[in-house]
C-alpha cells in the first residue's frame, strides 16, 4: 500500500471519487470512526489507491480503480463478501456455494475471478499484503474476510506484478480493513427465501478505542454467519433430473445380457433381460431410468450450508513519527458439507466392486442363493451364470462429505518518518497465515463388495461368502436384490478392511499401508503455510515542472509450504471414490521492485497535468528462477475537465504448488484411437480403412502384417486409463496488457463524474492440460511431442495409457471496455445519488495448444467441467440509484447480464435471454450520537428463474439444471437487520 499521499485540492474530491469509486455510497451520518464518504469531504483528505505503492488522487492514477465501500456492502444485504464482488461486471464465475456441491473437497469455498482469466490469476490482498491460498493453489478463500471490519474494497483490473508480485495478471482484489475504529457496533441480520427455506442468519460485534491521546488504537470484530444451504428438491427447476433420472436405482438394476455378444445390448428396457423391484419389492422387468429409476437431485444442493465464526483484532500505537508499530490477527472457522446421492455401484465403472483378490470382478454369480428365481432361469436361458448389476448404495453409506477449515493469520510492522518533517518513509512488515482444511465422508472397500455378493450356502444351511479368504477375514454376505436389502453387518463389513497389513505400489510409485481393521472412509487433510518478511522505502528524489519524483523500493521475501494427504484407500483406487495420492511441495521466492511517479508538468497554460510513472519488480523463485514484471503509464489532463491515462505491463504467474507438485491420479478416459479400423465399437466390429499416418507408428504395421487389421476389443478399450498430475518443469505464465482510458468531470455539469476504459490482456503459456483425445489425434495427425508424449502404445502398437500432465501450452485473450458513471443531486438536506458500472466485452478467447484451434467463447455460458475461462457476457452492468435524507435511506440495486447461448458450435443451440435482477434495500436512522439503524430488503425481487437445462448439457451443474456459478439460484430473498451504533 501507499507511503506518501498527496493531498486532493478544494473542489476535486468528487471528481476524485467519481474517477475511483463508482460503488461508492453516500453517507450523510459520520461512522463511529468519524469518517465520512471522500465525496463528501473537503481539501486535505489523503486517498491511498490500490495499484500502486505511491499514494495520490485516482485522478493523478494511470490505472482504473473501482472501490466498493462499508455502506454499499451492507445495501447489498449480503452477510459474505463473495456475494458483493459477484456483481461488479469485472467479475467472472466464483468458485462458491452454488458451484461446490460436488467438490471432493473445498465444499463452500468463496472465490475472486477477475475477467474470467482464474481465480489463480487474481491476487487478493488485506491491507496491501498479502494472504495464502487455498491448499495446492493462489485461489484464497474470501470466507476468511470479516464482512463488518472491511472499510473498503479496492478492485484493480489488468496486470500489477510490477507492483504486488506473481497472481496479479487479472488484476488486485485488497479488503481495506477499518485499523481505526472508535467505540462500538453490533449488527444483526436473518435472511430467509419467499419460499421460508434457505435461511441465514448473520451477527457482528466491532469495538474499538483510541488510547495514549489517540496515539494507539485496538479494534476487534467477532462475527457468525449461518448459511444453511438450499436442496435442489426445494425449486421446481431443480427438483429432478431432466431429462431422465438415473438407472442406478436404490434397489438395483439386474441384467443378464452376454458382454461378449455384441448385437446383445445391456440393461435395455426393451430386451428383456433387464430386472428390477417395484416399490414393495416385487421382482418386474425393467421399464426406464425415469420410471424405475432414482431422481439424484432430491438428495443434491443447490447450495451447500457454509458456518463461519470469525475474530480479528487490529492494533497500532505511534511511539513517534519515526516509530508506529502496527499488528493484526485473524482467526476463522468455517464448516460446511455437500450432500450427494448415494453413491452408484456396478462391476465395471470406475470405483465398482473388485474380487477379494483386488481383480475384476466379472459379475453376481447365478448360484447366489439371493438371485430371484426369475433372474436365475433368465441367466441359464441366454446362457450365462453371472449378472450384471448397478445399484445405488442408499442403505450402505453415505459419501456426502464434511468440511473443517482453520485459517490463522498474523502481521506485525513498523513504518514511520526517517526524519522528522521530511517525506522519506520506511513500511517493513512479517506476515504469518496458515490454514487447516479437514474433510471425511464414508466410503467402502471395494474387494470387499464382490466378495460379499458371491454367495453359497454353507454346511449349517446358512449363507455365506464363497471365499474362503474372505471369509476368514470376516466376510458378511450381501443382499442387494431389492428396496433396503442390506444388513447392518454386511454395511459394517464394506466399510472396513479386514485384510492383513500390507503395502500397495501406487501409479506414482510411492507406497502405501493397508492396516488391518482399519475403517475405510474417505479423508483428506490438507495444510498451507505462508511466510512473508516485506520492507520498502518511499520518497522525493527531486522536483520537476509539475513536482517531486516520488519513488517506492524495497523487497520481499515470501516461502510457502502446501500439503494435501489422503487415505490409504483412496490413495490405493480401493474405496468406491476416484484414485487420489497425495500432493506436497513448497517454494520459496525472493523479489526486489522499484516505481516511479514523475509529474512532469501541472497547473501550466494548456496542460493541467502530464505526469509518467513506471515500475519493475524482480522475482527469483527456487522454482522458476528469475522473472521480470514491468509497467509504464501516463496521464495527460489538458483541462481540469476531462483527464486521458493508460498503462501497459508485463504481468507474471509462476505455477503454484498444485500445478508443480499434484501426485498422479488415474482416469479412464473414453477415447477413441483415430488409428483402430473399428471406429471403437470394439469386438465384431466392421473394418474401415486405416488412416495413413498409422503405418509410421511403431508396432502398428506388425500388427496389421500378422492379423491383417488393426482393430481393438472392447476389453482393450474399456481398460485404457490415464494419468493426471503436476510437473515441476513448468515455466511461469506472462501476460501483456493494457488499459486506455479517460476520466471526465466536466465543470459545466457539477456533480457528475465518468470514467471509459479499453482494456487488452493476453496470457502467454498458459498452465494447463491438454485433452486425452486431442492428445490422440493431434499425435497421430501431426507427430508433434507434445502431443506424443502423453500417449502411451504397446509393442503392438494399442494405446494403454493416454496422460494429461500440467504444460505451458495455452494462451488467453480477454479484452473490453469498461464504464463507469456517477452523479449525486443535492435536495436540501438529502441527496439522490446515481451510479452505474457497465462492461462492454469485446473478445473473451483461448488457445489450448499453440497452433491450435482459437476457442472464441464471447456469448457463450460457462460449463460445468469442459474448460471454458467463465460465461462470456458481452455486456454486464450494475446501477445503483440512492435516495439519502438525513434519517432515512432508500437504495435500490438493478444487476444486468446479456444473453447468452449454451454452445456456440451447435446448430441447435440454446438461446438464454438477457437477465434483470432487481433488488432493494430501505433504512431508518434513529438516534444521534447512539444511533440505531434498522434496515429491511429484498434480492430478486421479481423472483427471475435461472435457465434450465438437462442434464447432459455440459453448461449444467449436477443437481441445479442451470449455469450454477452465473445466475441466481434462490429466488426472492428477503431479510431485515438492526445495527446499534455507541
Amino acid at each position: 500500500m501507499s507511503r506518501i499521499a498527496y493531498a486532493l485540492r478544494a473542489g476535486t474530491a468528487l471528481a476524485g471519487m467519481g474517477a475511483m469509486a463508482m460503488f461508492a455510497a453516500p453517507a450523510f451520518a459520520q461512522d463511529q470512526n468519524g469518517t465520512t464518504d471522500a465525496a463528501q469531504q473537503g481539501a486535505g483528505t489523503e486517498i491511498v489507491v490500490t495499484g500502486s505503492r505511491i499514494a495520490r488522487p485516482d485522478l493523478q492514477a494511470s490505472t482504473p480503480v473501482a472501490v466498493v465501500t462499508a455502506e454499499r456492502i451492507q445495501q447489498t444485504g449480503a452477510s459474505n463478501i463473495q456475494d458483493v464482488l459477484a456483481t461488479l461486471p469485472a467479475v467472472g464465475q466464483n468458485v462458491s456455494r452454488t458451484s461446490s456441491n460436488f467438490s471432493n473437497t473445498g465444499n463452500g469455498t468463496a472465490t475472486v475471478n477477475l475477467r474470467n482469466l482464474g481465480s489463480s490469476r487474481t491476487l487478493v490482498l488485506i491491507d496491501g499484503r498479502r494472504t495464502l491460498g487455498i491448499a495446492g493453489t493462489s485461489a484464497v478463500d474470501v470466507n476468511n474476510i470479516p464482512t463488518d471490519l472491511v472499510e473498503r474494497i479496492d478492485v484493480v483490473t489488468g496486470g500489477a506484478s510490477a507492483v504486488y508480485g506473481s497472481e496479479a495478471i487479472a488484476g488486485v482484489v485488497n479488503f481495506v480493513l477499518k485499523n481505526d475504529f472508535q467505540g462500538l457496533r453490533v449488527r444483526a441480520q436473518n435472511t430467509v427465501s419467499d419460499k421460508g427455506d434457505a435461511p441465514r442468519q448473520y451477527v457482528s460485534i466491532t469495538g474499538g478505542q483510541n488510547f495514549s491521546g489517540g496515539r494507539g488504537n485496538i479494534t476487534a470484530n467477532f462475527s457468525y454467519d449461518n448459511d444453511h444451504g438450499l436442496p435442489s428438491r426445494n425449486r421446481s427447476f431443480s427438483s429432478r433430473d431432466i431429462p431422465n433420472r438415473s438407472s442406478y436405482a436404490a434397489q438395483g438394476l439386474f441384467d443378464v445380457s452376454d458382454v461378449n455378444n455384441p448385437n446383445q445390448a445391456g440393461f435395455s428396457p426393451t430386451s428383456g433381460r433387464t430386472f428390477t423391484f417395484d416399490g414393495a419389492n416385487n421382482l418386474k422387468g425393467y421399464q426406464s431410468a425415469n420410471i424405475d429409476g432414482y431422481n439424484r437431485n432430491g438428495d443434491r444442493l443447490l447450495s451447500v450450508p457454509v458456518e463461519r465464526y470469525q475474530g480479528a483484532v487490529l492494533a497500532h500505537y505511534d511511539f513517534s513519527d519515526a516509530f508506529k508499530l502496527y499488528a493484526q490477527g485473524q482467526y476463522t472457522r468455517t464448516n460446511s458439507n455437500a450432500s450427494l446421492e448415494p453413491s452408484a455401484i456396478d462391476n465395471v465403472s470406475a470405483g465398482a466392486a473388485l474380487n477379494f483378490d483386488g481383480s475384476a470382478y466379472a459379475g453376481i454369480p447365478i448360484s447366489s442363493p439371493y438371485v430371484p428365481a426369475a433372474i436365475r432361469a433368465a441367466a441359464v436361458a441366454n446362457g450365462v451364470d453371472v449378472i450384471q448389476f448397478r445399484r445405488r448404495s442408499n442403505d450402505i453409506f453415505s459419501r456426502s462429505n464434511k468440511n473443517e477449515r482453520d485459517f490463522y493469520r498474523g502481521v506485525i510492522g513498523a513504518k514511520g518518518q526517517f526524519t522528522a518533517g521530511t517525506n522519506w518513509s520506511y513500511d517493513i512488515y512479517y506476515e504469518h497465515s496458515e490454514s487447516r482444511d479437514h474433510t471425511t465422508a464414508q466410503s467402502i472397500y471395494t474387494p470387499n463388495y464382490g466378495a460379499a455378493l458371491s454367495n453359497e450356502i454353507g454346511p449349517d444351511g446358512q449363507v455365506r461368502c464363497s471365499d474362503a479368504a474372505a471369509r476368514a477375514a470376516g466376510c458378511v454376505p450381501i443382499n442387494i436384490f431389492g428396496f433396503n436389502t442390506v444388513t447392518t453387518a454386511a454395511s459394517q463389513f464394506l466399510q472396513k478392511y479386514t485384510g492383513p497389513t500390507r503395502n500397495v505400489t501406487l501409479i506414482d510409485g510411492n507406497t502405501v499401508q493397508l492396516v488391518n481393521g482399519t475403517n475405510v472412509a474417505f479423508d483428506y487433510l490438507a495444510k498451507v503455510n505462508q511466510d512473508v518478511v516485506s520492507g520498502s522505502i518511499n520518497g522525493d528524489l527531486f522536483s520537476l515542472w509539475g513536482g517531486p519524483v516520488a519513488i517506492s523500493f524495497g523487497g520481499e521475501y515470501r516461502h510457502e509450504k502446501s500439503s494435501e494427504v489422503y487415505d490409504p484407500f483412496t490413495q490405493a483406487g480401493l474405496s468406491a471414490g476416484n484414485q487420489i495420492t497425495n500432493t506436497q511441495g513448497s517454494f520459496n521466492v525472493k523479489e526486489g521492485f522499484v516505481e516511479l511517479v514523475a509529474p512532469i508538468v501541472e497547473d501550466r497554460p494548456g496542460i493541467k497535468y502530464l505526469g509518467l510513472e513506471g515500475a519493475a519488480r524482480y522475482a527469483d523463485y527456487s522454482t522458476v528462477g528469475g522473472v521480470w514484471s514491468f509497467k509504464g503509464g501516463a496521464t495527460f489532463a489538458p483541462t481540469s475537465d476531462i483527464r486521458f491515462r493508460g498503462v501497459y505491463s508485463r504481468a507474471t504467474r509462476a505455477p503454484n504448488i498444485g500445478e508443480l507438485y499434484s501426485s498422479l491420479s488415474q482416469t479412464f478416459p473414453a477415447v477413441q484411437d483415430t488409428c483402430d479400423q473399428g471406429g471403437g465399437e470394439g469386438d465384431g466390429a466392421a473394418i474401415g480403412a486405416l488412416p495413413a499416418n498409422c503405418r509410421n507408428i511403431p508396432g502398428i504395421a506388425n500388427t496389421i502384417a500378422n492379423r491383417g487389421s488393426f482393430t481393438y476389443t472392447t476389453s482393450q478399450i474399456q481398460t485404457i486409463d490415464g494419468l493426471l498430475g503436476g510437473n515441476p518443469n513448468l515455466r511461469e505464465e506472462t501476460a501483456d496488457t493494457l488499459t486506455a482510458g479517460a476520466v471526465i468531470t466536466p465543470s459545466f455539469f457539477k456533480n457528475f463524474s465518468m470514467t471509459v476504459d479499453y482494456y487488452t490482456i493476453k496470457v502467454k503459456n498458459a498452465i494447463g492440460i491438454v485433452g486425452q483425445q486431442v492428445s490422440v489425434d493431434q499425435c497421430v495427425n501431426t507427430g508433434n511431442p507434445l502431443f506424443c508424449n502423453n500417449v502411451i502404445r504397446d509393442s503392438n502398437g494399442f494405446i494403454t495409457r493416454v496422460n494429461a500432465i500440467n504444460l505451458n501450452t495455452g494462451s488467453f485473450l480477454v479484452s473490453g471496455i469498461d464504464v463507469d458513471a456517477r452523479y449525486a443531486i443535492p435536495v436540501g438536506a438529502s441527496r439522490f445519488d446515481f451510479a452505474v458500472q457497465y462492461n462492454h466485452r469485446l473478445k473473451q478467447q483461448q488457445t489450448p495448444f499453440p497452433g491450435g484451434p482459437v476457442q472464441n467463447e464471447l456469448g457463450q455460458a460457462d460449463c460445468y467441467s469442459c474448460g471454458r475461462l467463465g460465461s462470456g457476457f458481452k455486456d454486464k452492468a450494475v446501477a445503483n440509484i440512492t435516495f439519502s435524507a438525513p434519517q432515512f435511506q432508500l437504495n435500490y440495486r438493478m444487476d444486468y447480464m446479456g444473453p447468452l447461448t449454451d454452445n456456440l458450435g451447435d446448430p441447435d443451440a440454446q438461446r438464454i435471454s438477457a437477465y434483470f435482477y432487481h433488488n432493494l434495500q430501505g433504512k431508518v436512522i434513529v438516534g444521534g450520537k447512539q444511533q440505531m439503524e434498522l434496515y429491511a430488503g429484498v434480492n430478486n425481487l421479481l423472483d427471475t428463474k435461472p435457465p434450465v437445462f438437462g442434464d447432459t448439457n455440459q453448461v449444467t451443474w449436477p443437481g441445479t439444471q442451470t449455469v450454477a456459478d452465473t445466475y441466481d439460484l434462490y429466488g426472492r430473498m428477503l431479510y431485515v437487520g438492526a445495527t446499534f451504533k455507541f
